[in-house]
């Protein structure tokens, strides 16, 4: 079972309901915060582009076994 999670207005990430502020924006300032959150951003996106590449590939595997079994 996981933890209750809230969701933090300024880096609008989640963290642990248990804790009092949260765990990854709290000790940072103004512009640490600006570029964690570019950051994350970057790879977020990084992250879908990998998923869409591994979708083109299973595709492909699964085109591949079709055409191996006709």
């Amino acid at each position: 079972m996981q933890p209750k999670q809230k969701r933090c207005d300024r880096c609008e990430l989640y963290y642990p309901e248990s804790l009092d502020k949260c765990d990854h924006c709290s000790e940072l300032n103004d512009s640490q915060l600006a570029r964690f959150k570019a950051q994350h951003q970057e790879t977020l996106q990084d992250n879908s582009a990998f998923g869409k590449y591994l979708l083109f590939g299973s595709v492909i595997i699964g085109l591949l076994l079709l055409l191996s079994f006709l």
